[in-house]
């Protein structure tokens, strides 16, 4: 997937966001999205980046402050369970997916999205399917839900 990142930086199509969610599954609490932005130079800096839920508690702890020193840019967006209820999750996720890139103070000329095709997005998306495998511009929620609970 880090191909993907660096042909769409070297096609000038950088720089390039991911958006993902995390409590999709949970049935209660907030639905929290993510967009983040990296530099084509950092992706490599954040090697230990996998799937959250593959990642220890303490280890996502870790990668926080990591990921906002090495992002250009990233938004977190919180949707109210009430929200989700009322609109349902797929609704809920794509809206908060719009709203996390729309709040980044980076303009990306790309979006990389987890799993899902997000639209009404005014740049050019691309869902990758088992994105949070692969690919470091794709933003770990889990890593900033905790960490944006406690502010």
């Amino acid at each position: 997937m880090r191909t993907l990142e660096s042909a769409l930086h070297r096609s000038g199509l950088g720089p390039v966001a991911g958006v993902d969610e995390v409590g999709r599954g949970a049935c209660a609490g907030p639905l929290v999205v993510a967009a983040c932005v990296l530099g084509p130079n950092r992706l490599e800096s954040l090697a230990a980046l996998d799937d959250s839920k593959k990642l220890t508690e303490k280890a996502r702890e870790k990668l926080f402050p990591l990921i906002c020193r090495y992002a250009l840019a990233y938004h977190v967006v919180f949707i109210p369970s009430v929200e989700v209820d009322r609109r349902g999750v797929h609704v809920a996720n794509i809206e908060g997916m719009r709203r996390a890139v729309a709040g980044l103070a980076v303009r990306p000329g790309y979006v990389l999205s987890d799993g899902f095709r997000v639209p009404g997005l005014p740049m050019p998306s691309l869902p990758v399917i088992g994105a949070t495998r692969r690919p470091r511009a794709l933003p770990r929620p889990a890593c900033w839900r905790r960490s944006a609970e406690t502010d």
